[in-house]
């Protein structure tokens, strides 16, 4: 499964996670997303660590995304080890202002 998702109603937090190609295949279920946030959400924690391949239609779909949840006044974590797409997502999402934060492991 490409995208897995986890809403944790007590801290109002949605966690989104991707594995696998971040590409046009996970569209609706991020339009899906898009149109059922819960109105009381504060947080989206959005983890791209476990992706192969980030594509441009990704890069897409995620900013469009960022922009739902900024509408909302969510605040949007996103999270990756890799730096090649860390350094690809502010360049290629100019509106993604998200912090960045690297994996912590025990």
């Amino acid at each position: 499964m490409p995208m897995q998702t986890s809403y944790i109603a007590e801290e109002l937090r949605l966690d989104l996670s991707f594995s696998g190609n971040l590409d046009v295949s996970v569209s609706q279920d991020i339009c899906d997303i898009c149109k059922s946030l819960p109105r009381d959400l504060k947080c989206c924690i959005v983890d791209i660590s476990g992706i192969d391949r980030l594509f441009d239609s990704g890069v897409a779909l995620l900013k469009m995304l960022y922009r739902n949840l900024v509408e909302k006044n969510v605040l949007v974590v996103v999270v990756s080890d890799d730096p090649k797409i860390r350094e690809r997502m502010p360049a290629a999402a100019s509106g993604l202002s998200a912090f960045f934060s690297p994996m912590v492991t025990p």
